[in-house]
């Protein structure tokens, strides 16, 4: 990596931006220094986005100008900013599974190394330079293993060697933990170090405050398309800079629902094989709860979710309400009151380029048609009434569902399956990529479904979500079932064990630990909310 002293400041004074004529940026000034970490925080839909679009070329602000040094630049496209040194890694992953790290890390933004007479690829000299990257950047991965086999932390690590191939002076992240749990998490935070030791200039975009507090050097806060705070990091506690996300609007939790001692079957599984060689997985859904699966990245919760929501098609058998029924595909989890929501809203779940009221209707276009022909009234009407129930935040019913937050594109999700008619709900990572605010609003509305009759069922990453959505809770471990508990039991787990500890530790060791805490598993599922 070149440590050179010549380009050291980078950033944007008074931009201005909209879409559709709506100003998402009213005046924001940032700035990034070589050599350090600057977060920008705030809520989905709050600018931040847009801000990054803009310092990448992908858009071109209305007014303000775009700086290096001293000297006013202007990107046409993304190729003119990352000629300028600018490097970016988006949230969602942009790679091809199939392939190898190699040709992941080459041939998107550079060329691989050719031979001089045939024009083939030399995988001998390829395999030099991406030894030698890796090498600058301690990353220790095979460059011949392919992309699918790699856990989550790993992939973000092939985002971000081929995002320094082009040794930028700055580079921009988009959440980059987001999907991630602890130890992966901290395992790229450890790189991002080694990056700003190396004289990059980090900017860090996360609604994980906690990572935001150990790792900036700066700390900046856009709210409503303005840049409206700079919080010194010696200052930052969480309780602060979420204040400094909202305004200083109180968030107000998921209520806590009564407890229910009895709770009738819905959904039991059993004898599903999720990973080869691993222990068949059985389990029960109950009506009136939410299920949270937990554990490391490649445990096997996600994918035993998808198998319940039909994304996959379920490798053992199911009774719901008693009676056999087959789970093969997402149409038939649909016939039998199932909805599936992905972690990867914009790809699976939703069309992006269609309204938010197109959106809602996907799953129940017969109850919006007449002899197969659409009925936008009905649409309309659906779309108005979900949007008030549930809080949409969108300029109009008919906007087009790619310009929503995270949280709010949660949301459009949610209608979609509740208009659908659902009673059971599997969902990966609720919350991902979704701000403080957004969070506690989609854990109420998931709350809220199961208070109604419905059942939930979660996979999720982040210890703190399991524990405050989740009645019970299942910790997986390579593809098996290895405990389940409820929410209160690692309450009186983490009290038993030492004072200081809270439920969130202990399942962290449950998770990660080869020798858990000694807390009994339940034979009889319950709920205990």
């Amino acid at each position: 990596m070149s440590n050179e002293q010549t380009h050291r400041r980078f950033g944007i004074e008074a931009v201005h931006h909209d879409y559709a004529g709506v100003q998402v940026v009213k005046g924001v000034d940032f700035s990034l220094e070589r050599g350090e970490v600057h977060a920008l925080i705030g809520e989905n839909g709050s600018g931040k986005s847009t801000v990054i679009k803009i310092l990448t070329g992908a858009v071109k602000p209305r007014s303000g100008r775009i700086f290096i040094d001293d000297e006013t630049v202007s990107f046409q496209n993304p190729a003119a900013a990352r000629a300028h040194g600018i490097g970016v890694v988006h949230q969602d992953y942009n790679l091809f599974p199939e392939l190898t790290v190699a040709q992941n890390v080459y041939g998107v933004n550079v060329s691989p190394p050719r031979h001089r007479w045939t024009q083939f690829i030399d995988r001998g000299e390829l395999s030099d330079r991406i030894g030698a990257l890796f090498t600058a950047l301690d990353i220790d991965i095979p460059p011949d293993r392919h992309v699918r086999h790699l856990d989550g932390a790993e992939r973000k690590f092939v985002e971000i060697a081929r995002a320094m191939l082009l040794h930028p002076k700055f580079l921009i992240l988009d959440e980059p933990t987001a999907s991630l749990e602890p130890q992966g998490s901290r395992t790229v935070l450890d790189l991002l170090r080694r990056l700003r030791e190396q004289g990059v200039g980090l900017m860090f975009v996360s609604h994980r405050l906690d990572e935001v507090r150990v790792i900036s050097d700066a700390i900046s806060v856009i709210r409503d398309g303005r840049l409206v705070e700079q919080i010194d990091p010696s200052e930052a506690t969480e309780e602060r800079l979420a204040d400094g996300i909202t305004g200083g609007i109180e968030i107000v939790p998921a209520k806590a629902r009564p407890r229910r001692e009895e709770h009738e079957p819905v959904l039991r599984i059993e004898d599903v094989s999720v990973a080869p060689g691993a222990a068949p997985v059985t389990l029960e859904l109950r009506r009136g709860e939410v299920f949270g699966l937990t554990g490391l990245l490649g445990s096997g919760c996600a994918q035993l979710v998808r198998m319940v929501g039909g994304a996959e098609a379920l490798r053992g058998q199911a009774t719901l309400a008693g009676e056999p029924i087959s789970i093969r595909n997402s149409r038939e989890a649909l016939r039998h009151g199932i909805g599936f929501i992905p972690e990867d809203r914009k790809a699976i779940g939703l069309i992006p380029e269609q309204s938010v009221a197109v959106n809602i209707s996907l799953s129940a276009l017969d109850t919006v048609s007449k002899y197969g022909v659409l009925r936008q009234k009905a649409i309309s009407e659906r779309a108005h009434e979900y949007r008030e129930r549930l809080s949409i935040r969108t300029a109009s019913i008919y906007q087009p569902v790619m310009r929503l937050s995270g949280g709010n594109m949660q949301k459009v999700l949610l209608a979609k399956w509740l208009a659908s008619g659902a009673d059971i709900l599997a969902i990966e990572e609720p919350t991902h990529g979704i701000d403080i605010g957004g969070k506690a609003q989609v854990h109420e509305l998931l709350r809220d479904f199961a208070d109604k009759g419905g059942t939930v069922l979660v996979a999720s990453t982040d210890a703190a979500e399991v524990l405050d959505l989740c009645d019970r809770v299942g910790v997986m471990r390579h593809g098996t079932l290895v405990r389940t508990v409820s929410a209160d039991e690692l309450t009186r787990a983490s009290l038993t064990a030492d004072s200081t500890r809270d439920p969130e530790q202990v399942l962290d060791q449950l998770i990660a630990s080869d020798e858990p805490e000694q807390i009994p598993v339940e034979t009889e599922p319950r709920s205990t909310r």
